[in-house]
């Protein structure tokens, strides 16, 4: 019976080649869209989601709202707190701290820069994170140990087989690796490559000793653990007023001063990923995942709409067929299995062709967003399965219980196929709505996606981005006193035109503090960091106000910090003088200013025009910059390069720092890459959205062209009678055209207020953004009347063109 039914679908889908060919394609792509969209969701939900214990682990950030000033967050903080948590809530079981640096590693004759994290012993009591080798329990225990993964095993020892080996770091004494860690997945927010205990110098040396007295220093994290979820609500309500129950350092009234009404609150591990993005530190956004979901949602909606729409279309053309079956004895039970089967097997064919299509995109997915998403199978296959049975069922409903309940006698005997009339009308018009309406939707937010993209990508930012270098390997601790003999021999390369060094540089600002004007005027955070000879005219900073430091002027470039008031010029930046609360740029120029935790005061040299040197997401900082001959903490290398390209002075720079500083790996960046990070992600999920959009069109308008052919077939009766009537060629076209556009007309009506809420909403999480306007809403529908009509056109133009004698025979 079963080869029976499928032998008889088979001919049957045969048959009817173009409902069979736009259903099997539009419910093919819709369904792969859906799963890819779907695995890049589950992706990102699933952040940390493999660590045991991720949901009695928590991260601590620092929340600021100090008086007059907007709030914000840092998810670095300072570890002036942490010997005191366990002893002040015994609900918290264990704490640590991670310090992430680059630091430069040397194993026998290989060289590299690698991410170092320094962290305490009780690592693993948080973290427990398995291991390929070695013991938990002591890997940590002590200064010389290291714990290192296995992707680093391999890049330094060619094998995972590292433990008991010796690694330098950081050009210190070699230390034992004691564990090697599984490599986790890539949806990990903290990067665990190598593991130290906290080195000496971070305990006796200044500056960095600062995170571990000063609640300004903000270098690291704090993570805990707490296994008891009914005390997590009080630990939280008392973290808020943390900060001046420790103060470190500061007064209590300094506490205040940068806090505000803020204090320090717990980020759940699992949120972490999506938290990071809302307050400008990295991670992604969960609306715009969510908007993802929605895509993949919005495809398969589209597709399954135009799959029923078909399905119940092509249903109609078989009443005749159901009555000859009906006279040769089928039964109703027979007619329901047999459509039933044929929707249901067309939905899986289509669902096979989805499984390719979905491991086709993934890869592309993979490569272009820099995603390792797997094809989980386990997943993949049930969903597939579930859908594809959904459809079919709805599919085949209509032709299962409508049609297999007409009478033989009425069908046969009627001079035409049976239809729903009216209601079958606004039905389809109700679908084809629908479709549309997905399809419009997704085209708006893509095109307002590609507009913000671009404008982050050709964003002033105060700088010129082209020609410019960052050498970050200048940071190392061994070359502090040889800082300005290296700058000053990378100046001497072909095509380099200007050297300098900085701390503040493109997506680096290492140090905040709450500045004033002297008195008892509002004190406000601000980024400061030291700038070099040259450092100005390497960016390509604009001076708007005074003058930049100059080395005929003694108190512009310092040799050591100043102690007593007067003794230092600074520079500031546009923000940095209107959060001062001067008028003007020129009224800051000779006027003085102090962080809140020093007396002493420095004189204002000059305002530059604002830099945005941190991420686009990110509001602007206002900055200061002290001049200095001095070695820099945190230090990098700018350079700026002109006559040459970027791969051609990248190996220049790469020689000659392998000839100066053989010991050291080189590292660095074109300031126009590490920029690109702004917008590359956006960028590619606005490609998502392309595609996504692109997808749900084109099953929107294979549906359109279906339905159209199905429609000019059955009406070709009432429009011959017209023609006789006198209606010309151009007006049935006008006809049929303007109602097969009505309902794209109002499917775009009802996307446009969607789109633009949805898009108001994510354009909300930029500091700097286009405005959103009509242009991409009028766009687009136009757009889709044009594409739209373009489907329903060829059928049109054959039905308005056709003898009225053709279609009058069909009344005999």
């Amino acid at each position: 019976m079963l080869t029976g039914i499928l032998t008889s679908t088979f001919r049957t889908l045969s048959r009817h080649r173009l409902y069979t060919l736009i259903n099997l394609i539009g419910l093919a792509l819709g369904i792969a869209v859906f799963l890819t969209m779907t695995l890049i969701v589950r992706y990102e939900e699933s952040y940390d989601s493999y660590i045991p214990r991720a949901s009695s682990l928590y991260q601590i950030d620092e929340l600021l709202s100090p008086a007059a000033h907007a709030s914000s967050e840092n998810d670095a903080v300072s570890f002036v707190p942490f010997p005191f948590l366990k002893q002040d809530f015994p609900d918290i079981t264990h704490a640590i701290r991670l310090l992430s640096e680059p630091q430069a590693i040397r194993v026998g004759t290989v060289l590299g820069r690698e991410s170092v994290t320094m962290t305490d012993q009780d690592f693993f009591s948080v973290f427990d994170l398995p291991v390929l080798s070695g013991d938990k329990q002591t890997a940590l225990d002590g200064p010389g140990k290291v714990v290192i993964s296995a992707t680093i095993a391999r890049k330094y020892f060619g094998t995972i087989e590292a433990t008991g080996r010796k690694i330098r770091i950081d050009n210190q004494e070699e230390a034992v690796i004691s564990a090697v860690l599984a490599d986790p997945p890539s949806n990990s927010t903290e990067d665990f490559s190598i593991l130290t205990p906290f080195s000496s110098k971070f305990m006796t040396t200044f500056p960095y000793t600062l995170p571990f007295k000063n609640w300004g220093s903000t270098w690291g994290h704090i993570y805990i653990r707490i296994d008891n979820p009914a005390a997590v609500p009080h630990i939280r309500t008392e973290l808020l007023s943390y900060p001046a129950r420790h103060p470190g350092n500061y007064s209590p009234s300094g506490i205040k001063d940068i806090f505000g009404n803020g204090g320090l609150t717990l980020i759940p591990l699992r949120d972490i990923h999506f938290h990071n993005a809302d307050i400008g530190e990295g991670g992604t956004s969960r609306q715009l995942v969510t908007i993802l979901g929605l895509v993949g949602l919005a495809a398969l909606a589209t597709a399954l709409v135009n799959y029923v729409n078909m399905a119940t279309a092509r249903a109609g053309l078989r009443a005749k067929d159901v009555a000859m079956r009906k006279v040769l004895g089928a039964t109703r039970l027979s007619l329901v299995v047999r459509f039933m089967t044929e929707a249901i097997f067309l939905a899986l064919a289509a669902a096979m062709l989805a499984l390719t299509l979905t491991e086709f995109s993934l890869r592309w997915v993979n490569a272009f967003g820099g995603w390792q998403i797997p094809y989980d199978w386990a997943f993949i296959l049930p969903a597939i399965i579930l859908i594809a049975v959904l459809a079919g069922i709805v599919a085949g409903l209509y032709p299962s219980f409508v049609l297999s309940a007409f009478q033989p006698v009425a069908v046969l005997s009627a001079s035409r196929m049976p239809g729903g009339g009216r209601i079958d009308r606004t039905v389809r018009n109700g679908l084809v709505t629908v479709q549309f309406t997905f399809a419009s939707l997704l085209a708006v937010c893509t095109l307002v996606m590609t507009q913000q993209a671009q404008f982050v990508r050709v964003l002033n930012r105060g700088m010129v981005n082209h020609g410019l270098i960052v050498v970050d390997s200048l940071s190392d601790d061994t070359l502090k006193n040889r800082q300005a003999a290296i700058v000053s021999r990378l100046s001497e390369i072909p095509g380099i035109i200007t050297a300098t060094r900085s701390d503040l540089y493109p997506h680096h600002m290492s140090d905040r503090d709450d500045w004033k004007r002297p008195g008892n005027n509002p004190s406000f955070g601000l980024q400061w960091g030291y700038a070099t000879p040259q450092y100005f005219e390497t960016l390509g900073a604009s001076l708007i106000a005074g003058r930049l430091f100059d080395e005929n002027h003694g108190q512009d470039y310092a040799v050591e910090a100043a102690k007593t008031d007067k003794t230092e010029n600074v520079i500031i930046s546009r923000l940095a003088a209107r959060r001062f609360g001067f008028s003007s740029p020129d009224m800051a120029i000779g006027q003085e200013v102090q962080a809140t935790n020093n007396p002493v005061k420095y004189r204002i040299a000059g305002v530059i025009e604002d830099i945005r040197l941190g991420g686009i997401q990110a509001p602007l900082q206002p900055l200061l910059f002290f001049g200095t001959k001095a070695p820099i903490d945190y230090v990098a290398g700018i350079v700026r390069y002109k006559g040459t390209t970027e791969q051609t002075e990248m190996a220049r720079l790469r020689k000659a720092w392998e000839e100066i500083v053989p010991d050291v790996p080189f590292s660095a960046r074109d300031v126009s890459d590490i920029l690109a990070e702004d917008y590359r992600s956006d960028a590619n999920h606005s490609t998502l959205f392309s595609i996504g959009s692109l997808v749900a069109v084109s099953i929107a308008c294979l549906g359109l062209y279906g339905l159209s052919a199905f429609t000019v077939t059955r009406r070709m009766q009432e429009i011959s009678i017209r023609k006789v009537l006198g209606a010309s060629s151009k007006d049935i076209l006008r006809l049929l055209v303007s109602q097969f556009l009505r309902p794209v007309m109002l499917a775009n009506i009802i996307a446009w207020p969607v789109a633009w809420i949805v898009m108001q909403e994510w354009l909300s999480k930029f500091d700097q953004r286009i405005s959103l306007t009509p242009a991409p809403f009028v766009l687009v529908t136009l757009l889709a009347l044009g594409v739209a009509t373009a489907a329903i056109f060829t059928q049109a133009w054959r039905a308005a063109n056709r003898p009225p004698a053709a279609g009058l025979r069909q009344l005999l």
